[in-house]
């Protein structure tokens, strides 16, 4: 059974750049529409998160700025020129905390969750970063940990999961990142050799993508997932970031659909005995929609290729399939 986690107001939220912010909203609008043509799913409301909430996962200083910037009456940035505010701003970013909370209190009744307004990797502790105004997936992982719960991460995006892998560096949970990657790129993180420290020692895994990789790239990548299935764990939480489409506007990677549809599929045969969160991550792209709806597609097991696959240089694919072998011998 699928559920998926939405309120007509995930239409009108964006918290990206005013150049992609309209990008950004329709994203999540077609992205309902496709669903209920393709898929069979229970549609769930989430629930408005509290400011209590809000401060297990971000400094206090942090959270007033968000309240008080969300009474001005412009427009403005939260960062460095990325992450906007805008009046109001506060019930929405409470909003989409709340999605979260909402698929846990679900899950227990529901095998796979999804929240396509959802998987803000980039924000940390004390501040916002790249369109992320707070981690809503640190926030997941961190009350499933706390719960005992066993939880596993799949973060799947054009850009590294920096904040997510700060959040939980030190943390006994599974953390698993593919992104693109040549050590410039946003957020110019993500070294192969950071594996994790203290409890999460040799639970941080990075793969990192040559900039512009194919569907063949990526299928060779998810042989880490191997990983999770030896982690056993009860929960896995999946940011399905969709912006490492070929179409996309922050173009990066040379994924087709076919690529999210397979990460799916991929999931679905490693959560036999897990709960499954996923999230919509980025997506700036005229496909980013059909993206997410054939990665839910594959998670329920239909394969679907509405794509021609796409194909790397060959030192592309020699140099993930090194990467991988040599993470899944448990380098360095």
């Amino acid at each position: 059974m699928l559920g998926i986690v939405w309120d007509d107001k995930f239409k009108e939220i964006a918290f990206s750049h005013p150049m992609i912010k309209d990008v950004a909203k329709e994203r999540i609008r077609r992205f309902i529409e496709i669903a209920r043509q393709k898929l069979n799913f229970i549609e769930i409301r989430p629930e408005k998160a509290t400011i209590d909430d809000l401060l297990k996962i971000h400094d206090y200083s942090y959270v007033k700025k968000i309240e008080e910037v969300s009474k001005l009456p412009y427009i403005g940035f939260l960062d460095g020129g990325d992450t906007i505010h805008y009046p109001g701003m506060i019930d929405d970013v409470l909003l989409v905390l709340g999605a979260s909370i909402t698929a846990i209190k679900y899950s227990k009744f529901i095998e796979k969750i999804y929240i396509p307004l959802g998987g803000f990797h980039h924000a940390l502790r004390q501040r916002a970063m790249g369109f992320c105004p707070i981690n809503d997936v640190a926030f997941a992982a961190l009350t499933l940990f706390e719960k005992g719960e066993r939880v596993a991460i799949i973060d799947v995006d054009a850009h590294h999961g920096n904040g997510l892998q700060e959040y939980l560096y030190d943390k006994p949970i599974l953390k698993i990142n593919i992104f693109a990657y040549d050590g410039k790129f946003f957020p110019g993180t993500g070294k192969i050799e950071e594996r994790g420290i203290g409890d999460g020692k040799g639970l941080n895994y990075n793969v990192q993508l040559p900039l512009y990789s194919g569907d063949d790239v990526f299928e060779e990548a998810l042989r880490i997932l191997e990983i999770v299935s030896d982690f056993n764990p009860t929960y896995i939480l999946v940011v399905g970031g969709v912006d490492g489409h070929k179409d996309d506007g922050l173009k990066s990677l040379n994924l087709s659909c076919n690529s999210y549809n397979l990460l799916g599929l991929k999931v679905r045969r490693i959560s036999l005995n897990s709960k499954v969160i996923g999230y919509g991550g980025g997506g700036y792209g005229k496909m980013s929609s059909e993206c997410m709806v054939s990665f839910l597609l594959g998670l329920k097991g239909k394969r679907e290729e509405i794509e021609v696959k796409t194909f790397s240089e060959k030192e592309k694919i020699e140099k993930v399939k090194n990467e991988i072998n040599l993470l899944l011998q448990g380098f360095p």
